[in-house]
């Protein structure tokens, strides 16, 4: 039995100087911040020249699962790699933190990677091919692993590519899941299917797939700008709404209620703070925590991401919490 079953993309992250990838240069990017987008041919060009690597398993939901299991939960990750040094990877990073590979490997395509290309400056410049993990079968998620678990994360990035797939997946985990959670907070284990938004533009694109399986839906988890493109006319029993440095909003039985952030100081790296955020409050749902402490769970799952390189939590945060 696991505590949570997660289901995303598998991505390795391949983090280099972009002054010493000249396959980056000869592209003349202009825009430094952010994502870019290449063909198959220059992505690969980059990830030739990407020379000493921080070399790192992500990937959001499968970030989220690191959290989770870091603090003590029996996690399961569901998603598809390649046949390759990184999908092994990827594997091995998975078991490091005790959670159960429930992968699905793709004998015809790599894993899915992405590259982030560091500036002199700091900025970052990321460009990523999901490769294996860009379709999903529904036929090669087991179901079995669902069957098994109390409790259900996906990611909206899956939407874009496996829209069907995720419908089928909701359909079936509907007839092996109990809806508890329309009183949460109470004693009881919640068993519940949890979604994250992801970004802005997929909410926006997909809205009527979140208008019609909201409904399924019990937990909702997302930063202000998700849940701005997605409106208040179909929310779930619980919305979590991330504020990054003003805190968390939360709405239940109806009603919002804001949470002060956590004091951090010399923050080192935002990315991957959300996804811990998200590990951590939904390992404190599963324990049955009253919403103050899920969310202060969160917080402190993320604060462990701010204040170090990695976009995920160390696999000792439950010792460091004690």
């Amino acid at each position: 039995m696991f505590d949570i079953v997660g289901m995303g993309n598998a991505i390795v992250d391949l983090t280099t100087l972009a002054a010493e990838n000249q396959a980056f240069a000869n592209m003349h990017i202009s825009d430094r911040g952010g994502f870019f987008r290449t063909r198959i041919d220059e992505f690969e060009e980059i990830l030739h020249f990407s020379k000493n690597n921080q070399v790192s398993a992500g990937g959001s939901v499968a970030n989220s699962m690191k959290a989770f299991a870091a603090l003590g939960g029996k996690a399961c990750f569901i998603g598809k790699i390649g046949m390759d040094k990184y999908g092994t990877f990827f594997t091995e990073s998975l078991k490091n933190y005790n959670i159960y590979p429930g992968l699905f490997i793709d004998k015809e395509n790599a894993t899915g990677c992405s590259v982030v290309l560091v500036h002199k400056d700091g900025e970052k410049s990321i460009c990523a091919k999901l490769r294996a993990s860009k379709i999903i079968p529904f036929n090669s998620v087991n179901m079995e692993l669902v069957a098994e678990s109390r409790m259900l994360f996906m990611e909206g990035y899956w939407l874009d590519n496996n829209l069907l797939t995720v419908k089928k997946i909701i359909n079936a985990a509907r007839k092996n899941l109990i809806r508890d959670l329309h009183s949460f907070p109470h004693d009881a284990l919640p068993i519940c299917i949890a979604f994250t938004l992801s970004d802005p533009q997929i909410v926006v694109q997909q809205f009527d797939f979140f208008a019609k399986y909201m409904k399924h839906i019990d937990i909702l988890l997302g930063n202000e700008k998700e849940f701005e493109a997605l409106g208040e006319s179909v929310l779930p029993p619980v919305a979590v709404k991330t504020l990054g440095a003003n805190g968390v909003d939360v709405r239940s039985q109806g009603k919002w209620q804001h949470f002060q952030p956590l004091k951090v100081e010399n923050v080192v790296n935002t990315t991957g703070a959300g996804d811990a955020f998200a590990g951590g409050f939904l390992y404190a749902v599963s324990r049955g925590m009253p919403i103050e402490k899920a969310v202060e769970t969160g917080q402190l799952c993320a604060v462990d991401v701010l204040t170090q390189a990695g976009s995920h939590v160390r696999p000792d945060l439950n010792e460091r919490l004690r």
